[in-house]
């Protein structure tokens, strides 16, 4: 979440499993798959499952009472959705591309540590990894301008899911910018102006609308701390 590096709470996800453990696997998780704009959940349903992300990209979000969007996290593979304290789910969560996902049948509010002791840990530990990644968030959303946010981003995307390309290093964006606004605390123009100055300047290209190439990783993040 917060597009960062993943916690890897649950691995090998698509492990194909022998069909005399099929039957008990379905007990406990299924794999399903939903198109770009689906909602998984909204806020205040109840939180019956944890959704984890196995491809694809999810959003995680607030309206605050006036309309605005405060967008919380980008969910990437290895990510999990909908861990809740109360069984409730706190916030909207929306597919922005095809996905899919591994939906676990149970909850933090509905696990005991004593009867399901594995389980519970990698529920705390994912937890324990949410805090630390929120903490940074906030300090990028209080403290940081708009090149350093934007370019923050872009690093932490590099060092997620970067692929290499000759000289560069290439990822999908499959938000669009109004995403990449309401979870900056920016706007849709200065996204815009940003990411044309960084490609002015050499650092980045833009091939496509949603494909981003770093020329400079140092640059990027250089700018990430100070403009």
């Amino acid at each position: 979440m917060y597009v960062t590096s993943p916690v890897g709470i649950f691995e090998n996800s698509e492990i194909v499993l022998p069909r005399f453990v099929e039957a008990e696997t379905a007990k406990h998780w299924h794999f399903r798959t939903a198109e770009a704009g689906h909602r998984l959940f909204c806020e205040g349903d109840d939180a019956k499952y944890i959704y984890e992300i196995v491809e694809g990209v999810v959003r995680t979000s607030k309206l605050l009472f006036d309309g605005r969007r405060q967008i919380l996290s980008f969910g990437y593979p290895g990510d999990l959705v909908g861990l809740s304290h109360d069984c409730f789910y706190h916030s909207d969560c929306e597919a922005v591309c095809d996905v899919k996902l591994r939906v676990h049948h149970k909850n933090a509010c509905n696990t005991s540590i004593e009867t399901e002791p594995e389980f519970g840990k990698k529920l705390l530990k994912f937890a324990a990894a949410e805090v630390n990644n929120m903490q940074e968030h906030f300090i990028m959303l209080g403290r940081k301008s708009a090149t350093e946010k934007v370019a923050s981003f872009l690093a932490a995307l590099l060092d997620r899911v970067g692929e290499k390309d000759r000289s560069r290093t290439c990822f999908d964006l499959p938000m669009c910018r109004s995403d990449i606004a309401d979870f900056l605390g920016l706007t849709i123009e200065t996204i815009s102006r940003t990411l044309t100055r960084l490609r002015a300047d050499g650092v980045i290209e833009l091939p496509k609308k949603h494909r981003v190439c770093v020329r400079n990783p140092a640059i990027l993040r250089a700018l990430a701390e100070r403009e």
